[in-house]
């Protein structure tokens, strides 16, 4: 981190503050921008109410299900939109905001004195870490409403489940970020996206792998290939436990603990590779 002082003014005297302090005040204050940035993005208050609509829709949607299982339905549609909302909002605003921030040449004016580029990196990470949270819990309050309404009943599983939404957000937020840093927009989209479908099928992958024919037993290349993508890519099916809660099978807090720390781990290794990229992109 850096140790360039930070100089602030408080009633006529002037205070400078050194060391890692300082690099947490500028960290601050690109998180503070990014969520007032983020404020006057209409995509995010777009895909925001949307994901309300949809969790209304389930109410509307239940009526047509079986008494016994309105609350079901509600869950499972609960399920699949939030974290789906999530991802969403985590690509376009992980690409969408660092870019107009370099272009707005942001990087050197938030603070009096120059910041690094990984200060302006972490903290606009941070920043969208702290939306998408904020997110994640109006949608599930509102979703909790709906499915009190309908009979259901807010328990460990449905929270854990939530909470590893949470975590493939986080991963996916990372991967953007990654991808933002190192191209254009619309190719960082596009990549961020890959991978995410790459991710949410990397266990049919490694059927595939283990199967006796198919392509990628037969073809060398494609077998190579299929290997590579099971062992670099994050399997974010593993955040994903709807199916046990459709069929009533427990989540035990074990799994739920190392899940969060794979996908904190994967995060971690993005976020890495996005500060390294980004400390040696030419932003001229």
């Amino acid at each position: 981190m850096s140790s360039r002082p930070v100089h602030t003014r408080f009633d006529g005297l002037e205070l400078s503050i050194d060391g890692p302090v300082a690099s947490l005040l500028r960290v601050a204050a690109v998180v503070g921008n990014t969520l007032r940035e983020a404020g006057r993005t209409r995509i995010f208050y777009g895909l925001f109410v949307a994901a309300l609509a949809l969790l209304v829709f389930s109410v509307v949607l239940s009526d047509l299900a079986l008494v016994d299982q309105k609350a079901r339905l509600v869950q499972d549609f609960g399920l699949f939109v939030i974290p789906l909302i999530g991802v969403i909002t985590a690509v376009i605003l992980g690409v969408v905001l660092l870019q107009k921030e370099i272009e707005k040449k942001t990087l050197y004016a938030i603070l009096p004195k120059p910041i690094r580029r990984s200060e302006f990196l972490i903290g606009k990470y941070v920043g969208l870490a702290i939306l998408l949270a904020a997110e994640v819990v109006a949608l599930s309050l509102c979703w909790f409403l709906v499915l009190w309404l309908r009979g259901g009943e807010i328990s460990w599983p449905i929270a854990s489940a939530l909470l590893l939404a949470y975590v493939e957000i986080l991963l996916v937020t990372a991967i953007a970020t990654f991808f933002s840093a190192l191209s254009a927009p619309v190719l960082s989209g596009v990549l961020t996206i890959g991978l995410f479908l790459v991710g949410r099928v990397a266990y049919v992958l490694n059927d595939l792998l283990s199967a006796s024919k198919g392509v990628f037993a037969e073809v060398p290349a494609m077998r190579a290939l299929g290997k590579v993508l099971v062992t670099v890519v994050p399997d974010l099916s593993t955040f994903n436990v709807a199916d046990e809660l459709l069929l009533g099978w427990p989540v035990p807090a074990d799994y739920v603990f190392a899940a969060i720390g794979y996908g904190l781990t994967y995060a971690l290794v993005f976020l890495v590779l996005g500060l390294i990229v980004f400390e040696r992109r030419d932003l001229t």
